[in-house]
C-alpha cells in the first residue's frame, strides 16, 4: 500500500513540473529560455545583441564622461598657466619699465655729478690763478719797497743778547726737530729773543725755512717790529705760497704797511687777500679799501 501511495506521489510531482516548463516555454526574458521557436531564438540572439550594445555604449559614454572631465580638468590647468604667463609678461614690462627709468635716472645723475665736478674745476683753476697773481703782485709789491728802503731792514732793530739765550754750540748738540719744538715753545711763552735764535738756526740749516721765515715775522711783528717784519714775510712768500699760514701772512704784512704809514701798500695787500683766501677770517676780518 505504501509503495502504490509512492508512486502516486512520484507521478504527481512530474505532472507538477511539466505544467510549470511548460508555461515558461518561449519566455525570453528568462535567463535561459528554452522551448523556443525559431522566429523566438532569432529575437533572443537580437535581444541579446542589443542589450550587450547597450552595455558597450554604457561604458563608452562613461568613458567619455572620464575623458570629459579629464579635458576641463586640463582646460582648468591650461588657463591658469595662461594666466600665469600674462601676469608674467606684465611683471617683465614693469621691470623693464623700471630698469629703464632707473638707467635714465641714473645717467642724469651722473650728468649733473659731472657738471658739478667740472665746474668745481673751473673755479679751483680760476682760484689758484687768482693766488698766483696774489702771490705774484705780493712778491713784486715787496720787492718794489725793499730797494726804496735803506740799510739791512732785518738788523735795524736788534735786540741785546741775554744771559738766557741759547748758546749757538748748544743749538749744533741738538736735533732739528727739538729746535723747532723748543722755538715754538718759546714763542708761545712769548720768549721772543729764543724763539729768534731757534727760528735763524733753523732757517740757516735750511730746515723748514719758509715757515721758519714766517716766524721770523711774527717775532718781529709781536714786538711792533712793523717794518722788519715785512722782509721776513717776503721770504716765507718766496720759498712757499701755498702754506695754510698765508693768509695770516697776508693779513699781518698789510697791518705791517697800515702801521709804517704806507696805506697804498696795505691796501694791496687786503685786496690781495680777499681775493685769494675770501673765506678766511683773515680776508673777514680786512678793510674794504680801494
Amino acid at each position: 500500500m505504501r509503495r502504490t501511495l509512492l508512486v502516486i506521489a512520484l507521478l504527481w510531482a512530474v505532472t507538477l513540473n511539466a505544467e510549470v516548463s511548460v508555461f515558461d516555454a518561449g519566455n525570453l526574458d528568462k535567463e535561459n529560455p528554452y522551448g523556443l521557436t525559431e522566429n523566438e531564438k532569432i529575437l533572443l540572439k537580437n535581444k541579446q545583441k542589443v542589450e550587450k550594445l547597450n552595455q558597450n555604449i554604457g561604458s563608452v559614454q562613461s568613458d567619455i564622461s572620464y575623458a570629459q572631465e579629464s579635458i576641463e580638468g586640463l582646460r582648468t590647468v591650461v588657463d591658469g598657466l595662461n594666466q600665469s604667463s600674462v601676469n608674467l609678461d606684465t611683471r617683465i614690462s614693469e621691470l623693464e619699465n623700471k630698469i629703464n627709468i632707473n638707467d635714465a635716472n641714473v645717467t642724469n645723475e651722473i650728468t649733473d655729478l659731472k657738471k658739478i665736478v667740472k665746474k668745481n674745476q673751473a673755479i679751483q683753476e680760476e682760484n689758484y690763478k687768482k693766488i698766483t697773481k696774489a702771490i705774484s703782485e705780493l712778491s713784486s709789491l715787496i720787492d718794489s719797497i725793499n730797494s726804496s728802503k735803506t740799510g739791512n731792514v732785518a738788523g735795524q732793530n736788534e735786540q741785546v743778547p741775554s744771559d738766557n739765550i741759547e748758546k749757538k754750540s748748544n743749538l749744533d748738540g741738538k736735533s732739528l726737530a727739538d729746535i723747532l719744538k723748543d722755538a715754538d715753545n718759546a714763542y708761545k711763552k712769548k720768549d721772543y729773543v729764543n724763539a729768534k735764535a731757534y727760528f735763524e738756526h733753523l732757517a740757516d740749516k735750511n730746515h723748514k725755512p719758509a715757515y721758519s721765515n714766517f716766524m721770523l715775522g711774527e717775532i718781529e711783528y709781536a714786538q711792533k717790529n712793523y717794518l722788519q717784519a715785512i722782509p721776513y714775510y717776503q721770504n716765507s712768500v718766496e720759498l712757499y705760497d701755498k702754506a695754510d699760514y698765508m693768509p695770516k701772512l697776508l693779513y699781518h704784512t698789510a697791518i705791517s704797511f697800515d702801521k709804517t704809514g704806507d696805506k697804498k701798500s696795505a691796501n694791496k695787500f687786503y685786496g690781495a687777500l680777499k681775493q685769494a683766501y675770501p673765506d678766511s677770517k683773515e680776508a673777514k676780518a680786512s678793510p674794504n679799501r680801494k
